[in-house]
């Protein structure tokens, strides 16, 4: 059994026996919920193929841990993403009861390796991205200053379903396009496909790299 239906299974558990009394209705600070739906707990770990334009590669994403001193009074998950065992990017999010944010990166770009640190949380997986009828949240944006300097605008807009061809799949992924455009008007855009509950069945790092869900 993969590492991430574990964990997914015993916070789920954890769900059911804290349940509690409905009367009270639900905690608008309690993460319990989206840590489930992003497939998101320390420890947690997915292996990739990685296609970097012509060359494969082996990709490993990890969450490293919980990094209490990232941002004041906030629960932060460290997640890590090496290529052949070689660490190209390090990324700190937060999960709270309305979606996964991105705190900061450092990311290895060409020669260099680029550290952004957003003073607004950039909001990368609403929780959730289907709303009752199955409609989908159609787009979303963030605009923060950086720490190091200048700011971003973060877009990102929900394409569909289609299907992912990952482990024990295929699974019904939500395509989301990921636009981010800097304050010198410069653009990127990413492909992001989630799977509820699974995490990124697929996506890319940098942009054109594409990273590919595969078994154990």
């Amino acid at each position: 059994m993969h590492k991430w239906k574990l964990l997914v299974l015993t916070l789920v558990a954890g769900l059911a026996l804290g349940c509690g009394n409905d009367d009270e209705g639900p905690d608008p600070d309690d993460n319990s919920l989206a840590l489930v739906y992003m497939g998101m707990s320390e420890g947690a770990s997915w292996d990739y193929d990685v296609d970097t334009g012509g060359l494969m590669a082996d990709g490993h994403v990890e969450v490293v841990a919980k990094d209490l001193e990232y941002r004041l009074d906030t629960e932060v998950y460290k997640v890590e993403f090496r290529q052949n065992d070689l660490l190209v990017a390090t990324r700190w999010y937060e999960v709270s009861s309305t979606g996964m944010f991105l705190l900061g990166e450092e990311v290895q770009e060409q020669t260099q390796v680029i550290e952004r640190t957003f003073l607004t949380p950039v909001e990368i997986i609403r929780f959730p991205l289907e709303k009752e009828g199955g409609i989908l949240v159609q787009s979303y944006t963030t605009t923060s200053d950086l720490e190091e300097g200048g700011s971003e605008t973060h877009r990102m807009d929900i394409q569909g379903k289609v299907s992912a061809p990952v482990p024990d799949g295929p699974y019904e992924a939500i395509h989301l396009l990921h636009t981010r455009t800097d304050d010198q008007n410069q653009t990127q855009q990413f492909d992001l496909y989630f799977v509820p509950e699974l995490g990124f069945a697929q996506f890319e790092l940098p942009e054109g790299y594409s990273w590919l869900m595969r078994s154990e």
